[in-house]
């Protein structure tokens, strides 16, 4: 976990603080965890730290009573993770009518039975990332319509509520940990392009001085700021409309050749090339690094990273551990890049001998190829 035990709890109780009820999104598997063998990072250790139950959501589709041996399983599997609910996704009403049956004898409750829908496949549409984000799209009205028409008639809300009430209390120190304002203007580009930023990060900026979000697909001009942040996001799905943006990519040029800061994750750093290489097309970026990113057909990198802070950065000292998580599908061709963090988990963008390294320095940029870090 990038945040670690406490960091959870505190933001967990920060965020849920007069609510009546809290929604944890789980990730891959209950029990998939960094090394496979222990269950750090997985859904199941932060639903113990949280103390709260867990509500299964299994794909039915041409299976019955093998989900009844798969519940059985993950029940087993850590008697201390509070399975309470399943919720079964893609089934026909024949499977379903089984399912309801034979899944309570495992001792959970069948809280929803959402049809199998071309209408859901259609509007939660895959990409090589996961879900296409909803900020991505011009109009997400669709996607609402869809959960209330074909997801939530299919969902015993009142069940899922009694559920959440097994929940168990969760204590954290939330004094006040803020740094002091330094009245500076943080500019932070986020549009249908760039939408990977953790609300810790916009709340720290926000913190230290006033934002400014800046559209890269609209806007012409940079305004005054004293740094710029480029989070990650999808690059090369948005690479015709970044392209077209000239002004905006001139500009932007122009405030870093003129000594402006800027700080980039993952989207970020493609965004900074001079280009991006997309199936033999080639799309013009802003050019302040002198690479092309070429998009590729597998996995680059995928998962947490971590490693030791080994040459000077703006963002922590030589010696400090950083941790972060990187996901993407790009390789970046940069010749003889300084480097400024050696990895001992973690692709990055760069190898020295054995040790891969990452975080590419500049006299006003910084950029690190996992999508957030953690020093």
């Amino acid at each position: 976990m990038l945040m670690g035990v406490e960091g959870v709890k505190k933001r967990f109780v920060k965020y849920a603080a007069g609510s009546d009820v809290a929604i944890i999104e789980g990730v891959l598997g209950l029990y998939d965890s960094v090394d496979g063998v222990t269950e750090t990072g997985s859904t199941a250790q932060v639903a113990k730290i949280l103390k709260a139950p867990v509500i299964l959501v299994l794909n039915g589709e041409r299976v019955n009573r093998t989900l009844r041996a798969v519940v059985r399983g993950l029940r087993a599997f850590d008697p201390q993770v509070d399975i309470a609910g399943v919720v079964l996704t893609n089934v026909t009403p024949r499977q379903a009518e089984k399912l309801v049956k034979s899944i309570p004898e495992e001792g959970v409750e069948v809280v929803g039975v959402v049809p199998k829908s071309k209408k859901i496949s259609e509007a939660f549409s895959y990409r090589h990332l996961g879900l296409v984000p909803v900020d991505e799209r011009l109009d997400s009205s669709g996607i609402v319509e869809v959960l209330e028409n074909y997801v939530l008639p299919h969902l015993d809300l009142d069940a899922v509520l009694s559920i959440a009430k097994r929940a168990g209390e969760v204590e954290a120190d939330l004094s006040d940990e803020s740094p002091k304002p330094l009245g500076c203007k943080i500019g932070v580009i986020m549009d249908r392009a760039f939408t990977f930023y953790y609300p810790e990060l916009l709340e720290e900026a926000a913190s230290l001085g006033h934002l400014i979000f800046l559209d890269s697909l609209r806007d012409q001009e940079v305004p005054p700021v004293d740094v710029v942040v480029v989070g990650g996001g999808f690059p090369e799905v948005m690479a015709e409309g970044l392209e077209r943006n000239r002004p905006f990519r001139r500009a932007l040029l122009k405030y870093i050749e003129g000594g402006g800061r800027l700080y980039a994750e993952c989207g970020g750093l493609m965004y900074m090339t001079s280009s991006i290489i997309i199936d033999r097309s080639e799309y013009e970026m802003v050019g302040a690094l002198d690479a092309v990113t070429v998009m590729l057909e597998r996995p680059v990198g995928k998962g947490y990273a971590w490693g030791e802070v080994v040459g000077e950065t703006p963002i922590a000292p030589v010696g400090a551990r950083i941790i972060g998580h990187e996901f993407h599908y790009s390789k970046d061709n940069i010749e003889r890049p300084k480097l400024a963090i050696r990895l001992e988990r973690g692709v990055g963008v760069g190898a020295a001998g054995t040790a891969w390294l990452s975080g590419i320095c500049t006299p006003s940029i910084y950029t690190y190829t996992p999508t957030h870090t953690t020093s």
